[in-house]
């Protein structure tokens, strides 16, 4: 049996993982704030990967690696499918004008991150030296905007605006 050398007795001892003094000041010295502790504004994270075989890409997420397909899409112009990986969701996007097809980024990646309040956090970023899309209501039940870093890359932070039984059920459009 996997484990059975392992103690089967439960240890609810919380592993530390905060960093030493002497690795904050090190990182300091790089200029990276390595803080003690970290209140993450993120309450979700989605990877985007745009595809060209959306069956074949779905086969190999859902039945190959054995996660499981939440919500999906089909269009006569793009289709997509969100893939939960330990809470966490890539989003398969096919290849087609109505999958972001007015594209401004040309990195590696775009991902989505879920925050409690995209408006605030709008407001927030909208403070600092950095260009912002514009905060919009999206028809698929959420609050966005978008940010491209400094190697092309959309990082897109969201928050839903209808209840998460209705924006997280799975359907076929």
């Amino acid at each position: 049996m996997f484990g059975s050398s392992l103690n089967s007795k439960k240890s609810n001892k919380k592993i530390n993982t905060s960093p030493s003094n002497k690795e904050i000041d090190s990182a300091k010295e790089l200029g990276i704030d390595l803080g003690k502790s970290w209140r993450a504004y993120s309450r979700e994270v989605r990877l985007h990967i745009y595809v060209s075989n959306m069956e074949e890409m779905v086969r190999f997420y859902n039945k190959i690696l054995e996660f499981p397909v939440v919500k999906y899409w089909r269009h006569s112009d793009g289709d997509g499918t969100m893939i939960d990986v330990g809470g966490n969701l890539i989003e398969l996007f096919s290849k087609n004008k109505r999958n972001y097809s007015n594209k401004s980024y040309y990195g590696n990646i775009s991902v989505s991150i879920r925050v409690r309040d995209v408006k605030k956090l709008y407001d927030k970023f909208s403070k600092k030296n950095i260009t912002l899309g514009a905060l919009v209501d999206n028809d698929w039940g959420d609050t966005s905007f978008e940010v491209i870093d400094v190697e092309n890359n959309r990082v897109v932070f969201f928050s839903p605006n209808i209840n998460k039984e209705k924006y997280y059920k799975v359907k076929k459009i």
